[in-house]
């Protein structure tokens, strides 16, 4: 199925296009940043008891919530399949559904890397810092929901959701490994 995004576009709106996509990075990225450290400061998240089961069960209440985003959209695509006729019939991806479901496929990804992360983060980081789990949460939340909108509106406008997500797990990754090595 050809989109008329995905053929290759002439040189001005390649430059063009490429513009778009650095404004929305050069965006994502400070208000990350801010989100993350006033987040951590400003929000009353209630730590858990400093035990590895409490722990634990913290980080997973807090996927618990990152899970209900992708629940969401799978919700939304099964309501949407019985308004056309090819996924009543039973072809897999309507041209009406793709862009909702390539979504939920990138938000599945980046949850089981945030998952995997936060999971081994909650056995590693100093007790005071836990507050970074919840708060990388309620970005993963915001960004998702950016990145669902924006992708539907114009798939050029996903970028600013896609980094607000995926620099985060890259960061959460990192400091997972960088404690779970020795570095803590």
């Amino acid at each position: 199925m050809s989109h008329a995004w995905s053929s290759p576009l002439p040189a001005q709106l390649l430059s063009r296009a490429r513009g778009l996509v650095g404004a929305q990075i050069a965006l994502s990225v400070p208000l990350q940043l801010a989100f993350v450290h006033y987040g951590q400061q400003w929000c009353g998240w209630t730590l858990p008891v400093d035990a590895l089961p409490e722990r634990l069960a913290f980080a997973l209440r807090g996927l618990v919530v990152g899970g209900a985003v992708l629940l969401a959209m799978i919700m939304f695509i099964a309501g949407a399949r019985p308004l056309w006729k090819e996924t009543i019939q039973g072809a897999p991806d309507a041209p009406q559904l793709e862009l909702h479901v390539r979504v939920q496929r990138n938000t599945l990804e980046q949850l089981v890397v945030m998952a995997l992360a936060h999971l081994a983060l909650a056995t590693v980081l100093p007790h005071a810092q836990l507050k970074l789990l919840p708060t990388l949460v309620a970005l993963f939340v915001l960004a998702r929901v950016a990145y669902w909108v924006g992708y539907t509106r114009d798939p050029m406008y996903r970028t600013f959701g896609f980094v607000a997500t995926f620099y985060p797990n890259i960061y959460a990754t990192g400091l997972a490994l960088w404690w779970v090595f020795g570095g803590g």
